[in-house]
C-alpha cells in the first residue's frame, strides 16, 4: 500500500480559519496605529514649538512673537523649520498657522498670542480638524 504525503483538506481549512481569526484580531490594531503615530507627531511638534517660543521670549524681554513664522528666523527652531512639515521630509505633515486661522481637514497647529504679546496658546488638532490633541499655553499644558 502506498501512502501519499501531504495535508488533508480539513487540515488546510483549519489552518486558513486560524489565520483569518488572527488577521481579524490584529488588523484593527494596525489601522489605529497610523492615526496614533500622527497624533504623537503633532504632540511632539507642539512641544518643540513651545520650547522655541520660550527661547524667543527669553531673548525678547518676555514677549512672544505676534506671528509664529518669526520663529523660523534665528536659532529658535532646529534647522529654522517647523517640525514635521514637508520641507523636513517627514511623513507626518500638518499646517502651522498664526492667530487661529486654519483650513479644515488636516492635522494642524494653531498659534494665538495675546494683544500685549505676554501670553500665547498653541493647539494641535487631529486629522478631522476638530479633535484637540494637545493644547499648551504660557500658563501650562492641557490634554
Amino acid at each position: 500500500m502506498r501512502r501519499e504525503r501531504g495535508f488533508t483538506l480539513i487540515e488546510l481549512m483549519v489552518v486558513i480559519v486560524i489565520i483569518a481569526i488572527l488577521a481579524a484580531v490584529a488588523l484593527p490594531n494596525f489601522m489605529g496605529a497610523t492615526e496614533r503615530a500622527r497624533e504623537s507627531a503633532v504632540r511632539s511638534a507642539v512641544k518643540t514649538i513651545q520650547t522655541a517660543l520660550e527661547i524667543y521670549a527669553t531673548d525678547n524681554q518676555g514677549y512672544y512673537p505676534g506671528d509664529i513664522y518669526s520663529l523660523t528666523t534665528g536659532n529658535y527652531l532646529p534647522g529654522g523649520k517647523f517640525p514635521n512639515n514637508p520641507a523636513t521630509n517627514s511623513p507626518y505633515t500638518f499646517t502651522v498657522t498664526s492667530n487661529g486661522s486654519a483650513s479644515e481637514g488636516a492635522y494642524r497647529i494653531t498659534y494665538s498670542v495675546s494683544s500685549d504679546h505676554s501670553a500665547y496658546t498653541i493647539t494641535g488638532y487631529g486629522k478631522d480638524g476638530q479633535k484637540v490633541i494637545i493644547q499648551v499655553s504660557s500658563a501650562g499644558t492641557t490634554r
